[in-house]
């Protein structure tokens, strides 16, 4: 496994864990809004394992950066750009880079992670919700242009997930609120998204493609 992460430190320590629980995992820093740097790490990756079989888009700006809760008009251009930029332009570049590799190779699994946002319109964050919802488009899109070569592009949509050690009380209260809206009244953790991780993967799924599968407890039935 590797693990791509502009976070130096952050991306060894998640390989440090993996080794340590006997898996095969290595880092490298990445930032998915430059091109050079996801080719590079595409290239290295073959270099090192020989192929790539499953690409995880999960980069995203959410927790780690206090985002704008407010109108369109308000929202600095700024924020905008880099919001979109890393959200749904890193998903654009990362799957740019290894679609040559997966044609090649006759095959592979892209995942694209959205947000549940895409189904309520969420009264705030325009440009992240706008940002998830491009992603959705684009995974629909990438399906039908890379089925021929066996290549099968799908999305999940989790909900307001436990996934931060150092987060404000504000996305903490976000997310247990989240919890009254739900068939299962529990907050969301990352292990309540592996196995559809896995599913996407694997070979279980090599008849589905271009697919959006909604992973938050029954907040949203699609």
């Amino acid at each position: 496994m590797v693990i791509a992460d502009i976070d130096a430190q952050g991306g060894e320590a998640v390989a440090k864990a993996l080794l340590d629980g006997g898996g095969s995992a290595w880092a490298r820093s990445t930032d998915v809004t430059k091109f050079p740097s996801v080719q590079g790490l595409m290239q290295e990756t073959v270099k090192k394992f020989g192929r790539i079989d499953v690409l995880l888009n999960n980069a995203a700006i959410y927790v780690t950066q206090k985002l704008w809760k407010g109108s369109v008009e308000d929202l600095a251009l700024e924020e905008w750009d880099r919001v979109i930029e890393v959200n749904l332009k890193g998903v654009f570049l990362c799957s740019k880079a290894v679609i040559p590799i997966m044609k090649q190779q006759k095959g592979g699994k892209i995942i694209n992670i959205a947000s549940g946002t895409f189904f309520s319109g969420s009264g705030n964050m325009p440009h992240y919700t706008t940002a998830k919802g491009g992603v959705v488009g684009l995974t629909r899109v990438m399906a039908r242009q890379l089925g021929e070569f066996g290549i099968n592009v799908n999305c999940m949509t989790p909900g307001s997930t436990m996934s931060e050690e150092n987060v404000s009380d504000e996305v903490l209260a976000r997310r247990e609120n989240s919890v009254g809206k739900r068939a299962f009244k529990r907050v969301e953790t990352p292990a309540d998204i592996v196995g559809t991780a896995l599913y996407l993967a694997s070979s279980d799924s090599d008849f589905v493609t271009g697919q959006l599968l909604v992973v938050e407890g029954g907040g949203v039935m699609h």
